[in-house]
């Protein structure tokens, strides 16, 4: 008789929690190295990114039925292991759009700057950032606020992409050490002929 009750219940259970699901972490990709946990609820995107490697990561999450009730929030925790400096940090969305920025708050770097656009939103750290930075309010901070997706126009069962890198040095600033020390020589052939 026990056994049937506890039965029943977790049945019961397993319906109730079906019916709110949130978005679906379908698949990451990038290096094995870097590792995503999904803390996603109906109607929030959440998530935490470790990156061992400062290779891109690719987030890929389908909708349910909950997510589309409003605007669809947006925090992670991005967690530097690498050992390397992040002087910036971009996400790129595919699928679906912002529909309004939120906050960025490093750990022990210095916030530089933030633009956004409808796919993307660049970070930018006037000091490097060598711990963790949060994009969004993942810890209800006070005076945090998450990034807010558009899901207008999308059904449940749609699918969209949110893609994490570190920017690529510019060609410029790779090359500038190699000018200062080819400036050098010549003044230093100047000086001595």
């Amino acid at each position: 008789m026990q056994l049937a009750k506890f039965a029943a219940v977790l049945a019961a259970a397993l319906t109730f929690s079906g019916s709110a699901q949130a978005a679906l972490l379908l698949n990451s990709s990038g290096s094995s190295a870097n590792t995503v946990s999904d803390f996603s609820t109906p109607g929030a995107v959440s998530f935490d990114l470790d990156l061992e490697h400062l290779s891109p990561t690719m987030l890929r999450f389908q909708l349910e039925e909950a997510d589309l009730l409003g605007p669809l929030s947006l925090n992670a925790i991005v967690r530097n292991l690498s050992g390397a400096a992040l002087n910036g940090f971009h996400f790129n969305l595919q699928g679906i759009s912002f529909l309004s920025a939120g906050s960025v708050t490093p750990t022990f770097g210095a916030l530089g700057g933030v633009s956004s656009g409808l796919d993307y939103a660049s970070i930018a750290f006037a000091s490097p950032e060598w711990a963790e930075f949060h994009f969004g309010n993942p810890l209800l901070a006070a005076g945090g606020a998450d990034w807010l997706l558009d899901t207008r126009g999308l059904a449940a069962g749609d699918t969209f992409v949110i893609s994490a890198e570190v920017p690529e040095p510019s060609t410029f600033a790779l090359m500038l050490p190699a000018l200062c020390m080819a400036g050098m020589m010549a003044a230093r052939r100047r000086k001595q002929g």
